[in-house]
């Protein structure tokens, strides 16, 4: 009876050792249906101390007033592990979401998207809980969001204050996005068999033919998706005007397509970002890469990729820094991408608009390449060239990466100095030069030296003023290689192109 009371007394709090630079930190939105337990969130000192960093002191108070009725909504949390997730919100994988959809069914996409994260190697996730009932609205910035007064961020506002964070993820905003009534890929009509004795332990069911739904009637109650212009109104201007720095991981919408009779990527949507790529200002989708199709596994509904692909991205920024792709190796999951895409098509969202595309090769889930709709560049840097194909290398989503990390960087580094160093202390530049030649040595930037690579000028300024100009060229991607084999008799001969 003591051990039993000894025991019912001791609680363990998973948490593994703390990492104290990392280049990319993630940040999950989505929804977590039923029990909170807040007093856990309360057991983690470095969770707590990371969220009164960020601002959310005051929340922090009104939850350890009363924790059994808190509510941790649009408050983000820093977790080190998946355990962590489950061990704040124990239900979130098994209650039932308030939307659910043929496609996507009826549980909440978030608590595996954090699964999936930690299992490619993520070591630190920022995860924001969105109230239910308010649906798509709840993901956006309000109109009356001051980022200045943390008490009305809600949604994204709630990251923009958050200067570590370099990628974020809306997985529940893409369930919602996908139609409740979109129809699955048509079931192979089987032929009846034939009537036999069979024992009554035999399962007769064939996993083919259609069954009618319990719920289906419900779904004619489930609000309709927004329009996907107005998803992207609702996030881009909010990241380019304070969050350059951050990259946005998103899912392409599905439609029923007609032509197949099945669904998938959504052509209203891809007629969209044709125009954006097109318009006056397409570098407002610099910041966001798409990525298609969704994943699924026998017996499981649909889920977003998301988790996957940010898990194996801040890894392999963490290994190799933030300007190395993941395209090419494998991703850990359960699932398969959902719908299959033959040759044709995948050339040809990959290269307009320009779509990160998931394949199965040999049993196992790669990123074929990590492709952004417009070159990673401002809009004036390319867009007054006759000839913008030249521009393809810098539409690679780890450049993005790249040039975020720099700006973080950099505005870490002038905090740091502001009150340290004055205008002609020669220790700010030798600093920032340190760090862009260790950049080159690592192959984050191009050129058989350093002086190729990056250029640092001190512009004349007055004398309480610090001014340096950087110029860099970044290693650009290689996208695929043409080897051409001729045989001429019985010489061969090889050449190779890039493409």
């Amino acid at each position: 009876m003591m051990q039993e009371a000894l025991a019912a007394r001791v609680v363990l709090t998973p948490r593994p050792e703390r990492q104290t630079e990392l280049p990319l930190q993630v940040a999950m939105l989505g929804h977590c249906p039923g029990k909170v337990r807040a007093q856990r969130l309360l057991a983690l000192a470095d969770a707590l101390k990371e969220i009164r960093e960020a601002g959310f002191a005051e929340q922090l108070h009104s939850i350890m007033a009363d924790p059994d009725n808190a509510s941790l909504h649009h408050l983000p949390i820093p977790l080190r592990s998946a355990s962590e997730f489950h061990d704040i919100f124990p239900q979130a994988a098994t209650e039932n979401a308030l939307y659910h959809s043929v496609l996507a069914g009826r549980r909440s996409w978030l608590a595996p998207c954090v699964d999936d994260f930690f299992a490619n190697g993520g070591s630190k996730l920022w995860i924001i809980a969105i109230p239910e009932e308010e649906f798509q609205a709840g993901f956006f910035p309000s109109v009356q969001t001051n980022l200045t007064d943390v008490s009305s961020l809600k949604g994204l506002a709630s990251l923009l204050v958050i200067p570590k964070i370099g990628e974020i993820c809306l997985p529940d905003l893409e369930r919602l996005q996908i139609p409740a009534r979109l129809p699955d890929v048509p079931r192979v009509r089987l032929d009846n068999p034939q009537p036999a004795f069979l024992p009554c332990s035999q399962s007769l069911d064939d996993d083919h033919r259609e069954r009618r739904n319990d719920d289906e009637m419900a779904l004619d109650d489930l609000p309709d998706p927004l329009n996907f212009r107005q998803v992207l109104q609702n996030i881009l201007p909010w990241l380019s005007r304070y969050r350059p720095d951050i990259q946005c991981l998103m899912t392409l919408p599905l439609a029923y397509l007609e032509q197949s009779d099945t669904p998938g990527a959504d052509t209203e949507a891809l007629a969209i970002l044709n125009q954006l790529r097109t318009s006056d200002t397409p570098s407002v989708l610099r910041q966001i890469q798409f990525v298609y199709p969704y994943l699924r596994g026998q017996g499981r509904p649909l889920l977003s990729p998301t988790g996957i692909v940010s898990g194996s991205q801040s890894a392999t920024a963490l290994q190799k820094g933030p300007w190395r792709s993941v395209a090419g190796t494998p991703l850990s999951s359960a699932n398969f991408p959902y719908p299959r895409l033959n040759r044709a098509q995948l050339l040809t969202l990959r290269d307009a608009p320009g779509i990160s595309l998931l394949e199965r090769r040999n049993q196992r889930v790669e990123l074929d390449d990590e492709r952004l709709c417009v070159p990673a560049l401002p809009a004036d840097d390319y867009l007054n060239s006759t000839d913008l194909s030249r521009f393809d290398g810098f539409r690679s989503a780890e450049l993005m990466r790249l040039l975020g990390y720099l700006r973080r960087q950099l505005t870490r580094f002038g905090e740091q100095l502001v009150f340290s160093a004055d205008a002609s202390d020669p220790r700010p530049r030798l600093l920032i030069e340190r760090f862009l030649r260790t950049l080159w040595q690592r192959g984050a930037l191009r050129g058989q030296r350093a002086e190729d690579a990056f250029t640092l000028r001190q512009i004349p300024s007055g004398e309480s003023t610090l001014l340096l100009e950087i110029e860099i060229a970044p290693a650009l991607p290689i996208d695929r290689i043409r080897l051409t084999f001729t045989n001429t008799g019985s010489d061969w001969q090889t050449e190779i192109g890039h493409v």
